[in-house]
């Protein structure tokens, strides 16, 4: 998740991915009070036939703003993990290696 993105960026995603895991349904992860990402009503977020995992989803925060508070903040929001820009192959690969199986 980019933290900075027009329109929701990525801790205002990752609250929303946190409150559908918990919830199951994108309408009552939006009614625990998280703006949906699109205009309209529409709350099929990720597209048909989307269903709800029965495993945490991991997030990597990725971010020009490399200061301690910005990863602390990400965390505090429900990510899993940091990157800092520029991003090079082998500090995405390191990351990635944590989560994939």
């Amino acid at each position: 998740q980019d933290v900075c993105m027009p329109v929701m960026n990525g801790l205002e995603a990752t609250k929303l991915i946190r409150a559908f895991e918990e919830t199951g349904s994108w309408d009552d992860a939006v009614k625990a009070g998280i703006e949906q990402c699109t205009p309209s009503n529409d709350s099929s977020v990720c597209g048909q036939g989307c269903q709800p995992s029965s495993r945490r989803i991991p997030i990597i925060a990725m971010t020009a703003n490399a200061l301690s508070e910005s990863a602390e903040e990400c965390y505090a929001n429900g990510m899993d993990s940091f990157i800092s820009k520029p991003v090079t192959f082998q500090k995405l690969k390191e990351c990635l290696d944590q989560y994939l199986p």
